[in-house]
């Protein structure tokens, strides 16, 4: 943490002309730190007509256990080769791993047909689970235009663990994809769970949700304590439903009376070990009940496990206060061959069945006397709109301020032709923007003053030749920001540590590369390290090199969402706290010149 004689100055460079970027469907974000795993479940909506061996082989999963944890009755013949409808809902058992420190699943991959396009892959077969750019940098695609018929494709799937816990009890979570006219309530009261265990869940700072978003809904679930070495270890069951384990040997339910996993025999089993417990003639799922004077005793056969190819069984006794009665099975349902309107598969109630009235249908589009920037949602809209960006990035600079009272930040907006400052925490008039302390005003001061420079530099777009530059000015906000570095140094007795954080979207302009060139070795001359957070879709050299040559931080996101914690955990540390961290360093440094 930088001390009281060695403040900090950061500079924020908003490359605005990519300023959209910011704007995405938010999916929740569970950082991981190790290799364990969990099982989850996808929100699945089908594109067309397939059968259910065909839903399976598009996900890597049994057949079997896509239908029983829809609760549907396997016994039906040929259930496997059953053609489910278009539009129709399922709940997809997937494993979700720990991947690059965060939470996914990378089990599933996809072989290209001739009519494929990276966005037809995700918004259409994977009905928005996943989107084209995730996919396009799981495989590293240079080209996304280009894909090869046959090509085998990564497809990262979002999912959550959360310890298999929600508030203490065993759940297992869904992965939800947003439909136009869900609302936050519908989709709570369709799942059994709050709209605020919900906003918990998802860090929800409203309940406004948007079409595409990602959520993850907890299901209540009955959790089993196999030992780690079973390898149906981590089995969980949502309440309402049952699973197929043991290769097939024995069914374990879920509900709908109590939370306990129940296990027994399965309907399908041919060829199975024995499934007797020791020292007794009771099988898997058998109980005896014997009434005495202190309450019921309870003697019982239970599933321990799938071990090497084994059966575990364990014979427990137990006093009750009362005999148990019969056990309770989650209702089976039928195929199904036709979509039914609220039935167990429709992903939420319809908006007019909630309560809350008819929803109007939602516009990207916002009038300019919103205050917001075109194309962007008004402040306070749905998460993932501009407040959203704005509040994170608000954040990020105050979690700054707030590390020591002499502390600086700067932010200057870059555009297509010009570069200007539009927040300094140094003058009485910025920290003006508070009311009563909150944030807010801030952030609506910030957006109308970006907004006033996205439309001054759209006119002087209009108004330039056509041979204006294609690309933002890195270049000329590199130069302010290192004349305002100089400026700092000169003006006082203090000599605060300057660095320099490019949050940029645009692609790079090669008519740069001299300018942008003097402009970080002019930065490596004066010991001011370029940080980069870079939200494109390809990575720039040009930031790259910049904060290799500078001895600054280069950073890809690869969730948009988590912004927040990306810039926290990486860009907030100063640079004597750096010398003890391992902070992300790029695998590879783009050096080539650009031609000019």
């Amino acid at each position: 943490m930088p001390n009281q004689k060695n403040p900090v100055l950061l500079l924020l460079l908003l490359l605005v002309t990519n300023v959209v970027v910011l704007v995405s469907s938010k999916s929740t974000i569970e950082p991981c730190s190790n290799s364990d795993y969990c099982n989850a479940l996808l929100g699945y909506t089908l594109y067309t007509d397939l059968k259910v061996s065909e839903v399976a082989s598009l996900f890597q999963v049994d057949p079997i256990a896509v239908l029983t944890a829809n609760a549907v009755d396997i016994s039906y013949p040929d259930v496997e080769n059953h053609i489910l409808p278009a539009n129709l809902f399922l709940k997809i058992p997937i494993t979700c791993s720990c991947v690059d420190g965060i939470r996914k699943s990378v089990s599933t991959h996809y072989k290209t047909r001739p009519s494929d396009t990276l966005s037809s892959i995700a918004d259409s077969i994977y009905a928005g689970l996943v989107s084209a750019d995730q996919i396009r940098e799981a495989n590293s695609i240079p080209d996304p235009t280009v894909l090869d018929v046959g090509q085998t494709l990564t497809v990262p799937l979002p999912c959550t663990c959360f310890n298999g816990t929600d508030n203490s009890l065993p759940a297992i979570y869904l992965s939800y994809v947003v439909r136009p006219v869900d609302s936050l309530a519908a989709i709570a009261a369709r799942y059994s769970t709050t709209i605020t265990d919900l906003m918990n869940v998802n860090a929800m700072g409203s309940t406004s949700i948007k079409a595409g978003d990602i959520l993850a809904v907890p299901l209540p679930a009955c959790a089993s304590n196999f030992p780690r070495y079973a390898s149906d270890f981590g089995l969980i069951v949502p309440n309402g439903s049952y699973a197929i384990t043991a290769s097939h040997c024995v069914q374990c339910s879920c509900g709908p009376g109590n939370l306990n996993l129940y296990c027994m025999p399965a309907s399908l089993a041919v060829s199975c070990s024995s499934m007797q417990c020791r020292n007794s003639n009771l099988m898997v799922g058998n109980y005896t009940a014997q009434q005495s004077s202190a309450g019921c005793n309870v003697t019982s056969c239970n599933y321990g496990g799938f071990v090497n190819g084994t059966i575990v069984t364990m014979l427990s006794t137990s006093l009750h206060p009362r005999c148990p009665g019969a056990q309770q099975f989650p209702p089976l349902i039928a195929p199904p061959s036709s979509v039914i309107r609220d039935s167990m598969f429709a992903p939420s109630p319809a908006p007019q069945s909630d309560g809350l009235g008819t929803l109007a249908p939602r516009s990207s589009l916002v009038p300019s006397t919103t205050g917001s920037l075109p194309g962007l949602a008004p402040v306070g809209g749905p998460l993932g709109g501009a407040s959203d960006a704005c509040t994170l990035v608000l954040s990020f600079l105050n979690s700054i301020l707030l590390l020591n009272q002499l502390n600086q930040v700067v932010v200057i907006a870059t555009g297509y032709n010009s570069c200007d400052y539009i927040y300094d925490s140094s003058l009485s008039s910025s920290r003006g923007g508070f009311e009563n302390g909150r944030m807010p005003a801030l952030c609506s001061n910030l957006l109308q003053k970006l907004e006033e420079f996205v439309v001054r530099d759209e006119k002087l777009l209009r108004e330039g030749s056509e041979n204006g530059l294609a690309s933002s000015l890195l270049s000329g906000s590199l130069s302010m920001a290192l004349c305002y570095i100089q400026k700092v140094f000169r003006s006082g007795p203090l000599h605060p540590q300057p660095r320099i954080l490019c949050l940029q979207g645009s692609s790079d302009g090669p008519e740069q590369y001299v300018a942008i060139m003097n402009a970080i070795f002019s930065a490596q001359r004066s010991m001011v390290p370029i940080d980069s957070c870079y939200l494109g879709s390809n990575n720039s050299a040009f930031l790259q090199q910049a904060s290799y040559i500078t001895g600054g931080v280069y950073l890809k996101p690869q969730q948009v969402d988590g912004l927040f914690q990306y810039l926290s955990t990486v860009f907030a540390t100063d640079l004597h706290s750096r010398t003890f961290l391992q902070l992300p360093k790029s695998v590879g440094v783009d050096f080539r010149a650009s031609t000019f």
